[in-house]
């Protein structure tokens, strides 16, 4: 497979099986580290039927982002400028390997650098995608639709799990109503801790552009709360998660009109995380979720306040 790396241009060494690569497996079919002669190192993808037309928008967006200054491993482009080849019935893609130290669980959520680094990341991505082309690689999430469509999969598979998530399920009622108003721009649509090549305690880079697509402003910042929050519900107040908020405070990132739905946003996309432990069976993880969400939902009215709290001091 690593011999794929000369329809680049580029000559081939050997492969580096030594190398964790970043970011998730299953966003291709196979991925490989490969050497070249100049020393540098490229991650080596083979990409499943459905995606190429999808990863040459993502590509053409992080090429982008590149060019603005934002930390991001862009995909390789070939003459002509695609980010995608085809070779041996199979379509394959490169972007530079990206070394990072490893991230401490759940000790990162105590970090207060983390979150400053993560706070100046998305404002850049916010002030890089402002004059960006309209995109959209897959449909922009409604997430109404998506709540709805896994509870109703809830109720015929988990009956347990969808009474337990009723309640959370009516407390989103005021963000799903105004959720088509919300304002909205380019997001990663996967950002969190794990997605980041950390070096000590600075982003390298962000991988995992998968999800990329048009989403509500906060919608990054909701998911990577949310993930700090599960690790430890008293780090919203403390560390990361308010040096992150700050950060998007003094860079002028914060709507009001998200801010005041912030509790629920956090609350919303953990059902995506509930289908994700639900696709992979995890049940240690379905009930953590469970108890996590309905945390959530029955506290919203002191997260809020917590939240502002943050941004009023400091």
């Amino acid at each position: 497979m690593h011999e794929k790396l000369a329809l680049w241009g580029l000559v081939p060494v050997r492969p580096r099986p030594d190398l964790n690569l970043p970011g998730s497996p299953e966003r291709c079919v196979k991925r490989v580290a490969v050497e070249d002669h100049k020393g540098r190192v490229w991650m080596l993808e083979r990409l499943h039927a459905t995606q190429p037309e999808r990863r040459q928008r993502i590509g053409a967006l992080l090429d982008h982002l590149v060019q603005a200054g934002v930390s991001v491993p862009a995909y390789r482009a070939l003459p002509g400028g695609a980010y995608v080849t085809e070779a041996d019935g199979f379509h394959w893609q490169i972007s530079p390997y990206v070394a990072g130290t490893p991230l401490p669980q759940p000790d990162y959520v105590d970090h207060a650098e983390r979150g400053e680094a993560l706070g100046r990341f998305l404002a850049d991505l916010d002030c890089a995608v402002r004059d960006f082309p309209e995109y959209a690689p897959e449909p922009d999430m409604a997430l109404h639709a998506f709540v709805d469509e896994l509870m109703a999969g809830l109720r015929r598979r988990h009956p347990d799990v969808h009474e337990a998530l009723a309640g959370p399920r009516q407390v989103l009622e005021p963000l799903l109503s105004t959720w088509s108003d919300l304002p909205s721009a380019v997001r990663h649509g996967d950002f969190h801790p794990l997605n980041v090549i950390w070096q000590d305690r600075t982003v390298a880079a962000v991988v995992d552009w998968e999800f990329s697509g048009v989403r509500p402003r906060l919608y990054d910042l909701a998911n990577c709360l949310g993930c700090v929050g599960i690790e430890d519900p008293d780090a919203f107040a403390n560390g990361l998660a308010p040096a992150m908020l700050r950060v998007l405070r003094d860079r002028d990132c914060l709507d009001p009109a998200s801010l005041e739905l912030l509790p629920h946003l956090i609350l919303g996309l953990r059902f995506a995380w509930m289908a994700e432990w639900l696709r992979r069976r995890d049940g240690e993880m379905v009930n953590l979720e469970i108890q996590y969400m309905r945390l959530l939902a029955d506290n919203r009215v002191g997260l809020g306040r917590l939240l502002r709290h943050v941004l009023e001091t400091g």
